[in-house]
């Protein structure tokens, strides 16, 4: 007889919620709308992004026959976000679809560690049609890229997890790369891992952060943030679990690890354990070719 841990594999899904004036710091009644997940794929790295008056929901969809992400949305009908729709594939890995617009295009940085670089892809035809552009950085294994601007200029946090011994905190210099820098004076990565893009809320510049000390994706850490010159600081706000908060139907619940917001809208991921005869049977072919 296999064993549980054989049957019940880490699966993760994307929640929703509308809010006015509050953010999940400050309300943690109103309930998170769980987005049904397809049969092949499971969804996280939720991002939210208004296209011609129109949401999106993009996210990293884990494909359990090829075993790893690729990338894809759903969109708000009015009523719900529909079913998830698969837009990008690569040989290698790819999720935490960070989307935003630049002079009237949009474009995608998604986390490409797996193939040991940073590239961008930009909307041919938005949502369906993508291009892959010319690398960012090269030999290089970043998770999580976060762009974000400071008084004009344009930065991006990252978590090095090129060496499995000593993993930092990378601080991108996108108009000069020769500025890019190791912040070896932010100690406690375990709770410093990029968890969605920086937002202004409260009167403060925020960024959202994984919560990983006993195990991944435990939960969210919120960090006021802020640069005097070139040195990067921030100071923890507040922590939050997946238990702190409501949700519009019961789901075991093992963690959970990207937040972000757009307008009045909220997405959050949720760990959870469960069985998918898919991810079964390549599972244990992975196992036999291994």
């Amino acid at each position: 007889m296999f064993e549980r841990t054989a049957l019940f594999a880490e699966s993760w899904n994307v929640a929703w919620r509308k809010i006015n004036r509050e953010s999940i710091l400050t309300d943690k009644i109103t309930p998170f709308a769980i987005i049904k997940n397809s049969f092949r794929y499971w969804a996280a790295d939720p991002f939210l992004f208004e296209y011609e008056n129109q949401f999106y929901i993009f996210a990293e969809l884990y494909d359990y026959i090829k075993c790893r992400g690729c990338l894809g949305y759903c969109k708000w009908d009015g009523i719900k976000f529909s079913g998830w729709k698969k837009i990008i594939t690569e040989a290698h890995h790819l999720s935490y679809p960070f989307i935003f617009e630049k002079q009237g295009q949009v474009y995608i940085m998604p986390e490409s560690g797996a193939d040991h670089s940073l590239y961008l892809y930009k909307a041919v035809q938005f949502p369906d049609k993508w291009e892959k552009l010319n690398s960012i950085r090269e030999n290089v294994v970043y998770g999580d890229t976060t762009p974000f601007k400071w008084k004009k200029h344009s930065y991006a946090l990252c978590y090095d997890v090129g060496n499995a011994d000593e993993y930092h905190l990378v601080l991108l210099d996108l108009e000069e790369p020769t500025n890019d820098c190791i912040l070896k004076g932010i100690d406690n990565i375990e709770l410093r891992r990029p968890a969605g893009k920086m937002v202004h809320m409260n009167g403060m510049n925020i960024r959202p952060a994984q919560k990983c000390v006993n195990d991944y994706g435990e939960g969210l850490v919120f960090y006021e943030y802020g640069l005097e010159g070139k040195n990067y600081i921030e100071k923890e706000l507040q922590q939050v679990l997946p238990q702190d908060l409501k949700y519009s139907k019961e789901i075991l619940m093992d963690g959970m690890h990207t937040y972000n917001r757009w307008g009045e809208y909220e997405v959050i991921d949720l760990k959870t354990r469960r069985f998918n005869i898919l991810n079964f049977v390549f599972r244990m072919l992975g196992k036999f070719r291994g």
